[in-house]
């Protein structure tokens, strides 16, 4: 009885272990997720920012040309 009772702990501890490991590892991803998504909103704004600046000099060099 002794030996089943402490095999059931060390199964309870190795399955808190494997749930908190987990936890941790969904938890990175979202970060690595979250950090890929504001890097691309970024970037998407920059070529949209730099897209206008190219249609404005377009249209200056048209008015002037």
């Amino acid at each position: 009885m002794g030996n089943e009772c402490r095999l059931e702990e060390e199964r309870a501890r190795i399955e808190a272990e494997y749930r908190r490991v987990l936890r941790s590892s969904v938890e990175f991803e979202k970060r690595i997720r979250d950090r890929w998504r504001q890097k691309s909103r970024e970037k998407n704004r920059r070529i949209s920012e730099l897209e206008r600046q190219v249609a404005d000099l377009k249209r200056r060099l048209d008015e002037q040309g």
